[in-house]
């Protein structure tokens, strides 16, 4: 092999290992943003809230709240969580994020399944059946993700 060509190679993998250190660090940001206004003062509140609310359904959360949408503050707060992880999974979906780290800082499934029912009737209510279909999309990958997880960890 020639001079020219051992630099040649050694330029290739240097700008393939910095192409991927460059993305890496550019996911990593990516998630810290998101991580500032999930710690927010405003979206606890409203997470907290999601977190305890009592309703096995969507008919349940309409007889206590109105139907959805509107203007009752419970939907605000609904709105706010959903939207957040929908936007998650979206990025998510697009190979924007880690499925890692979005583990690792954010209990994904604690809303999900807390807010599953809901979902499901309103895909039915709105007749949108692709309704937080993002938000679905991260739990389901955050939950292989802790199956590999512990599965190597077992081992």
């Amino acid at each position: 092999m020639t001079v020219a060509s051992i630099g040649l190679v050694g330029a290739v993998i240097y700008y393939l290992n910095d192409h991927r250190n460059q993305a890496l660090m550019r996911k990593t940001a990516l998630i810290m943003r998101l991580y500032a206004p999930f710690m927010s003062t405003e979206f606890q509140e409203a997470d907290i809230k999601v977190i305890m609310l009592n309703v096995k359904d969507y008919s349940e959360f309409k007889d206590k709240y109105g139907p959805y949408p509107g203007e009752h503050p419970m939907h605000i707060v609904f709105r706010s969580v959903v939207a957040f992880f929908e936007a998650m999974g979206m990025l998510l979906k697009k190979k924007l994020l880690d499925v890692d780290l979005v583990y690792e800082l954010f209990v994904v499934y604690q809303r999900w399944e807390k807010l599953w029912p809901i979902i499901r009737d309103l895909r039915k209510e709105l007749g949108f059946s692709e309704y937080m279909n993002n938000f679905e999309y991260l739990y389901e990958e955050t939950q292989k993700y802790a199956y590999r997880w512990r599965e190597a960890a077992s081992t």
